[in-house]
């Protein structure tokens, strides 16, 4: 079974509850107080010795449950004093223990307000938590624990003035925008039943408050480890980080999560969110400053960052150029090679005598390569179509051919003539003179 331990750390007590459920939402399994011890002489040692007590009760209920077959599923501890918180912090990360919740005060009195609604059947609960130096009015939402209309009234030394402004305060309850269904009231260090009366009174609202006031920040602070992504919600940010007074103690973790710093109050006279005033204690931890710094840091990280981006950016584009630089001159070296074989040709120039076999096939393969068309005369295939006209082949075609071999004719006597001519001047001349008498030559001769 799951149980969750919730821790209420003051000056001079430490109170502790021990509730059934994962979501603390069971019953009560044990409760317990016990005193701090205070040394006169010494400042610091009520406070180290309340850490040193919280981190044993811790360690002590989680041995002390796994021995019982429980398991310890978180803790929540609420604090008062900033400087106390800050010491228990520190023990826990040097301890090394974990899955510790550590929450205002208020914070717990709005986990607790927001069960304890949702408990009534509330949409909107109003939460009037009193301390002895101030009193916090704000409406919880009952469905996501998210907290808005917060205002805050710093309370008189006097008793009875502080009870007036603690009732009007009540009072304003019933006009807040979120109109709440009902008035839980929590008290640090005041005795709530005291004044409930009063405060009925002074409005219209159901007053309720806790069945056990002593342990009920105790429970409050179970409460909100249980369901600690609940309180991280915009809205409740928006009432806890105006001040480190609320919400989480570590400011550094509260800046790293986003929630930084909200403005400062407007001059209207009405507080925007609790601890929006200085608390007594305030000093000691400069947050401020802590902010400012947190804030500087990731500004400077991020300009050295880009001051080497920039750098490295420039050392990379020179050293490009410088690589650039011998491929170009590279690149005309290119260009004189690809025109080197035209000087280059001129070498080439004194083979000319491969090329004077070129001529020789010139006149090898070029004339019979004509000669192929001779076949397609052959293509005389088509003139026997023509033969049906038979007429012009036979008038005229074959006496031109006749005058042609009878060229060959006289040729073949021009040998003889100038065979026998020597010897036949005075031997036959008459009558082969007659015989030629077409021939212009003969008779010159």
């Amino acid at each position: 079974m799951d149980i969750v331990l919730g821790v209420s750390m003051a000056p001079t007590t430490v109170r502790m509850v021990l509730v059934e459920g994962e979501n603390a939402d069971g019953a009560t399994v044990e409760e317990e107080n016990f005193a701090v011890p205070v040394d006169e002489h010494a400042d610091t040692a009520p406070t180290t010795s309340a850490a040193d007590q919280v981190i044993a009760a811790i360690l002590g209920t989680r041995e002390s449950a796994a021995e019982g077959g429980y398991r310890l599923a978180s803790t929540g501890v609420t604090w008062t004093d900033p400087v106390e918180a800050s010491a228990l912090r520190d023990m826990l990360a040097a301890r090394k223990v974990e899955n510790v919740m550590l929450v205002s005060a208020f914070l717990a009195a709005a986990a607790l307000a927001q069960t304890v609604g949702s408990a009534l059947g509330y949409a909107h609960t109003g939460l009037l938590f009193i301390e002895p130096d101030s009193a916090t009015l704000a409406v919880v939402d009952s469905a996501d624990g998210s907290v808005a209309d917060v205002r805050r009234e710093v309370l008189p030394d006097d008793d009875t003035e502080a009870v007036g402004r603690i009732t009007a305060l009540t009072s304003a309850a019933d006009g807040l925008p979120s109109r709440p269904e009902g008035l839980f009231v929590v008290g640090s260090g005041v005795d709530v039943g005291m004044i409930k009366s009063e405060l009925e009174a002074a409005t219209t609202l159901a007053v309720s408050a806790a069945e056990e006031p002593e342990t009920a920040l105790a429970r409050g602070a179970a409460l909100a480890s249980a369901h600690a992504p609940l309180f991280e919600s915009s809205t409740a940010a928006v009432a806890y980080a105006q001040d480190p007074g609320t919400g989480h103690v570590d400011p550094e973790r509260a800046l790293a999560a986003g929630l930084a710093p909200g403005p400062p109050p407007a001059d209207d006279g009405q507080p925007l969110a609790y601890s929006a005033d200085p608390v007594d204690g305030a000093d000691e931890l400069d947050f401020q400053s802590d902010a400012d710094h947190a804030e500087r840091k990731p500004f400077l990280v991020a300009l050295g960052v880009l001051t080497i981006f920039v750098v490295g950016v420039a050392a990379l584009a020179i050293a490009l150029a410088l690589d650039i630089r011998p491929h170009v001159n590279q690149r005309p070296n290119l260009g004189q090679s690809v025109v080197v074989p035209t000087k280059q040709a001129p070498p080439p120039q004194p083979a000319p005598p491969p090329k004077a076999p070129a001529p020789a096939p010139a006149p090898v393969a070029p004339a019979p390569a004509p000669a192929a068309p001779a076949p397609a005369p052959a293509a005389p295939p088509p003139p026997p179509a023509l033969p049906p006209p038979p007429a012009l082949p036979a008038p005229q075609l074959p006496a031109p051919q006749l005058p042609g071999p009878g060229i060959p004719g006289p040729n073949l006597p021009g040998p003889k003539i100038p065979g026998p001519g020597l010897p036949g001047i005075p031997h036959g001349g008459g009558p082969h003179v007659p015989g030629l008498p077409g021939i212009p030559g003969i008779p010159g001769l």
